[in-house]
C-alpha cells in the first residue's frame, strides 16, 4: 500500500505563502497606486457617489462613495479629494450597491453553454464569480478539456475559479466503463494550478468513511496545499458525517432536509444550500435562519446544475437571493451569504466578495432591495451589463474536433438491444429506479411485471417505462445497461440524451424499443444533445457537441431550441418540470439510491451491480 505523506508545519506554511501570493498579487501590482488614491496623492480613475451600500462586513447598509483605481476599490467613505479632471463620476443616488454574486458549487456544463456563453447568460444577472466543479468535463475530455475551458473562461470578465476533480471516474470500473482517469499524479497537478481553489467534490462518500487511503491522500493533498475541499455527502448524518468532515470535507450542498442542514453546520461544515433545475432545497433549508436563527455566517448559495431554460427565466444566485428575501431573510444577510461567506469559504475574500479598500470593484447597481432587481453590473470597474444585457461583446472561440467528436459508439444501435430478458413466465418482481421530480436523488422500489416471450415488458399504465445506458467513449461491442424506471409519466415516445453525470454515457427512456433506439442513433448522428421521438419520428432534438454536454451555439438560439424540445416532451406527456436533468441524473453513480450504468443497475450505496429481477 502507498504510503501517505505526513504535512509538515513548514510546508503548510510554504503552501500558504504560495496561496497569498496567488490571491494578492493582482492587489500588490497597484497596491502603491491604491494607498495614494485613498491618501489623495493620485486622482481615482473613478468614482461613485451617493449609492447605499450593503455592507457585507459591518452587515448594515449605509450612504458612501466609493473610488476606484485600476480595477480596485482604493476608498469607501467621503472621495471628494480623490477626483480630478480625469476622473469619471457615477451618481447611484437611488442605488443600493451590493458586491458581485459568488456561486460555490456549479457544473457550467448543465447550461448547455459554452463558458463563454455561460459568462454572457450570468454575468447580467449579477453572478461575477463562480466556482466550477468541472467533472462533467473531466470524466469526458480530461485534464486538456478542463484546460481547455478554464482557459476559455478566464478570458471573459467571469472569475472563473475550479476544483480539482475527485471523481474521474466517478465509481469503480466495476460499476461503470470509464472515459479517463486521474491519477494521484494528476490530482497533485491539477492543485498547483493558479485558478484551482480546491479538490472537487469528493463524491467518494463511502470510501472517505471506511478510511480508503487513495481517496484520503486527494483530500490531504488538498490540505497540504493550503486549499478547499469540496464536499458531496447525500443522506450522510451521525457517524458517517462525522467522519466524512473528520477527514477535511469543508463543506456540503446535498443537504435536502433541516436536519440534515442543521447538523452539518453544527459540525463546523459550510452548508451550500442549492436551488437548480431539479434540485430545489432552498425553500427548506433556508428554515435554519427564519424558523431555528441559526447563525448563517458558514452558509453559501449555489445551483449546482441548472439549463439555460431555467437561468433566463428565474436567474441564478440572483434568483436565490430574492427567494431568500421573500422567505423572510433580512436582505443584507442575503447579500452576505451569496458574497462574502461564499468569498471566504473559497479563500478568496481579499480579492472579491464585499465592497471594501483593495477589493476588485465587481458592484451590482440595486434600484429595489425588497426584489433584489439589478439594473447594472460592474466588473473590473467597468460598467459591462444594463437591464440584464450584456455591454460587451466576447470573442468566439473555435473548437478543436477532438472536443467535437467523443461520440464513437461501435455499430447502429436496433430496437432488440433493449429486450430484457428472462426465463421466466408471467409475472415477475423487479427493481425499478423511482424519480423524482424535485430531486436528483432516485428511490429503490419493487414492482410486478409481465415477462412475454421471454422478454419482461415496461407497463405504462403504472407509469412504468423502460431506461437504458449506452457506452459511448468506443472501449465496448458496446454494453448496454438495461433496467426500468417509475415517475416521468408519459405513455408513448422516448427520449435520449448523452449528459448523464458523471460518466455521461447515452441514456435514454421510453416504451417502445424501437422509439429508444430511433433516439439513441439520432443522438449518434449529431454527437450528442437531446432528441425527443415518437413512432420512430424525431419529433425534436438540440445538438451538444462540444463533448458531447454543451452547444457552441449563443445562448439565443439554444434557448429557442429548448422551446421545441419541451413543446416534444409535452407532446409525448411528460408533465416533469425539468425531464431531461431527471434523465440524465437517473444515471448518476455519485448519488443514492438506484441507478442505471452501462454496466446494468447499480446500487450506489452498496457500491454494486445488482439485477433487475428480485429473488
Amino acid at each position: 500500500m502507498k504510503r501517505v505523506r505526513n504535512i509538515s508545519s513548514a510546508m503548510i506554511l510554504s503552501n500558504f505563502s504560495r496561496k497569498m501570493k496567488r490571491m494578492f498579487g493582482g492587489h500588490f501590482k497597484v497596491q502603491r497606486s491604491l494607498v495614494n488614491v485613498a491618501m489623495g496623492r493620485e486622482k481615482a480613475d473613478l468614482v461613485i457617489s451617493g449609492g447605499k451600500i450593503i455592507n457585507v462586513h459591518s452587515r448594515e447598509i449605509h450612504k458612501s462613495d466609493i473610488a476606484i483605481k485600476s480595477g480596485r476599490i482604493a476608498l469607501v467613505g467621503d472621495a471628494d479629494h480623490t477626483v480630478g479632471r480625469e476622473t469619471k463620476v457615477i451618481d447611484a443616488g437611488g442605488f443600493y450597491l451590493a458586491p458581485g454574486l459568488i456561486d460555490t458549487h456549479i457544473h457550467i456544463e448543465a447550461s448547455m453553454l459554452t463558458p463563454t456563453q455561460f459568462a454572457r447568460a450570468c454575468l447580467p444577472r449579477g453572478v461575477t464569480a463562480v466556482l466550477w466543479e468541472p467533472l462533467w468535463t473531466a470524466n469526458v475530455l480530461g485534464k486538456r478539456g478542463v484546460k481547455f475551458f478554464l482557459d476559455e473562461g478566464n478570458r471573459t470578465p467571469l472569475k472563473l475559479f475550479a476544483t480539482a476533480s475527485s471523481g474521474v471516474p466517478p465509481a469503480p470500473k466495476v460499476m461503470i466503463t470509464a472515459a479517463t482517469e486521474f491519477k494521484m499524479s494528476d490530482i497533485r497537478q491539477l492543485l498547483k494550478w493558479e485558478k484551482i481553489v480546491g479538490l472537487g467534490e469528493v463524491v467518494f462518500f463511502a470510501e472517505v468513511t471506511k478510511g480508503d487511503p487513495k481517496t484520503l491522500e486527494k483530500i490531504r493533498a488538498s490540505l497540504v496545499e493550503g486549499k478547499i475541499v469540496d464536499g458531496s455527502a447525500p443522506e450522510f448524518k451521525g457517524k458517517e458525517l462525522n467522519a466524512y468532515a473528520a477527514a477535511g470535507v469543508q463543506s456540503d450542498h446535498e443537504a435536502i432536509t433541516l436536519d440534515e442542514a442543521i447538523e452539518r453546520l453544527r459540525l463546523g461544515m459550510r452548508l451550500v444550500i442549492r436551488e437548480g433545475s431539479s434540485m430545489r432545497n432552498l425553500s427548506e433549508l433556508i428554515k435554519i435562519i427564519t424558523q431555528r436563527g441559526l447563525d448563517p455566517r458558514h452558509c453559501c448559495f449555489c445551483v449546482d446544475d441548472k439549463d439555460i431554460r431555467e437561468i433566463f427565466k428565474e436567474g441564478l444566485i440572483d434568483h436565490m437571493v430574492r427567494r431568500s428575501i421573500k422567505a423572510g431573510i433580512d436582505p443584507v444577510t442575503a447579500v452576505q451569504i451569496a458574497t462574502l461567506n461564499a468569498a471566504e469559504y473559497i479563500g478568496i475574500d481579499r480579492d472579491i466578495g464585499s465592497i471594501a479598500p483593495g477589493r476588485i470593484a465587481d458592484i451590482l447597481f440595486v434600484d429595489d432591495l425588497s426584489k433584489f432587481s439589478i439594473k447594472k453590473v460592474m466588473v473590473n470597474g467597468k460598467i459591462i451589463a444594463r437591464d440584464g444585457k450584456m455591454l460587451i461583446r466576447l470573442s468566439q472561440i473555435n473548437y478543436p474536433k477532438w472536443i467535437l467528436k467523443t461520440i464513437r459508439v461501435a455499430r447502429k444501435i436496433t430496437p432488440a438491444d433493449f429486450a430484457v430478458r428472462t426465463r421466466r413466465r408471467g409475472k415477475v418482481k423487479v427493481r425499478v429506479i423511482k424519480v423524482f421530480a424535485d430531486q436528483i436523488i432516485t428511490d429503490q422500489i419493487i414492482e410486478t411485471l409481465l415477462a412475454q416471450n421471454g422478454v419482461i415488458r415496461p407497463d405504462p399504465s403504472k407509469d412504468i417505462l423502460k431506461i437504458a445506458m449506452i457506452e459511448r467513449f468506443g472501449k465496448t461491442k458496446p454494453n448496454i445497461g438495461k433496467g426500468f424506471v417509475k415517475g416521468f409519466g408519459f405513455k408513448e415516445g422516448a427520449i435520449a440524451t448523452s449528459v448523464a453525470p458523471d460518466v455521461h454515457h447515452l441514456i435514454a427512456v421510453g416504451n417502445k424499443d424501437a422509439d429508444m433506439a430511433t433516439a439513441i442513433n439520432r443522438l449518434i448522428e449529431i454527437q450528442g444533445g437531446i432528441v425527443v421521438c415518437r413512432d420512430k419520428r424525431v419529433l425534436g432534438e438540440l445538438p451538444l457537441p462540444v463533448g458531447g454536454i454543451v452547444s457552441p451555439e449563443p445562448y439565443e438560439k439554444i434557448l429557442s431550441d429548448l422551446e421545441k424540445i419541451h413543446e416534444a416532451i409535452r407532446e409525448i406527456g411528460c408533465k416533469l418540470p425539468s425531464p431531461f436533468m431527471t434523465l440524465a441524473f437517473s444515471g448518476c453513480p455519485t448519488l443514492t439510491r438506484l441507478k442505471i450504468s452501462d454496466k446494468g443497475l447499480i446500487d450506489t450505496v452498496n457500491r454494486k451491480i445488482v439485477p433487475v429481477e428480485v429473488g
